[in-house]
């Protein structure tokens, strides 16, 4: 037992939330002699991890760290560091020794539990944890440490995760809008579209999800169908700025004036200003580097019909 890691002891508040009781409840346990606790020269309750959990499973009081036995310390601090210390650096090393080691499953449970976190924003868990730890898996396949079986495990593992978190979004409401969003065409992967599904989604959009490798002929097929306010197009490696520039173009040729919509490029930016020589027929236009900035720009009323301007490289 870890008693010398300060990060293992807990306030009153924390421990409330980590058994959802209320602190007074905490108080009466620590009173009542049922929770160890030292005190600060402040004189203010500090009880220990491994005490807590303890008597939680003496309780039978469920927490999130219960699929993590006996890796809960480190989980806790990883945690509680992507929340409040603004680096998700110890959680993304306990997910790659995991993914190394086959437990797969473990990636998935941590991942789920820092989504739930009420302190941690979902642009800033897609942006810092989600493309954070892919990032990562990407460097290490590469340098030739991590087969291309596990660099799948870890993609399924998010997958999984955000799939898993669409059953808490809302149902979808007349008055926000329908958007289109999928993966480019040539890129296999669905975890940045599926970010910006569930952001959409959260924000009561209705999506009409393409998935991966989707033809740029299929955004617009889609658009006039369904007559879509918004795309949202994904990229990632091996796509770059000419195959955002070719996916523009093609775009803007399909375009049909009477069903006017915004078009948001996600995932790849270039210091090339590509767009300067396109005749652009879009409502709006974005280009966002991050969850954050496309977050950011749906609050102030990207693909509303509201605004009649072009909005590019606003990461």
């Amino acid at each position: 037992m870890e008693r010398f890691n300060s990060d293992l002891f807990l306030t009153t508040t924390q421990v409330a939330e980590l058994l959802s009781v209320h602190p007074s409840t905490v108080k009466r346990w620590c009173n009542e002699g049922d929770l160890a606790f030292d005190k600060t020269d402040g004189g203010h309750r500090r009880l220990h991890l491994h005490d807590v959990l303890s008597l939680s499973r003496e309780r039978s009081i469920p927490t999130f760290l219960d699929p993590f036995t006996p890796y809960e310390g480190h989980v806790w601090t990883a945690v509680n560091q992507a929340v409040h210390g603004d680096s998700f650096h110890r959680a993304h090393s306990l997910a790659m020794g995991w993914l190394t080691r086959g437990h797969i499953r473990r990636i998935s449970a941590l991942f789920t539990a820092l989504a739930r976190q009420p302190g941690l924003s979902f642009a800033r868990f897609c942006d810092e944890g989600i493309r954070g730890f892919m990032e990562e898996v990407g460097e290490t396949w590469r340098a030739g440490r991590l087969r291309v079986g596990e660099e799948h495990m870890a993609t399924e593992a998010l997958i999984e995760v955000l799939i898993r978190m669409r059953d808490s979004n809302p149902s979808p409401s007349d008055e926000v809008g329908l958007a289109i969003v999928g993966s480019m065409e040539g890129d296999r992967h669905t975890v940045g579209s599926l970010c910006v599904r569930l952001m959409l989604e959260r924000r009561g959009w209705e999506v009409f999800f393409l998935g991966s490798d989707v033809p740029v002929e299929e955004f617009a097929a889609m658009q006039r169908a369904r007559e879509a306010g918004l795309v949202c197009v994904s990229f990632a490696p091996p796509n770059t700025a000419a195959d955002m520039k070719r996916a523009v173009r093609i775009l803007g040729e399909f375009y049909q004036p009477d069903q006017p919509y915004s078009l948001a490029l996600g995932g790849l930016l270039s210091d090339d200003p590509f767009l300067d020589d396109l005749d652009l027929p879009f409502r709006e236009l974005g280009i966002f580097g991050s969850m954050a900035d496309f977050d950011s720009r749906l609050e102030s009323g990207l693909g509303s019909g509201i605004p009649d301007v072009v909005v590019s490289d606003v990461a």
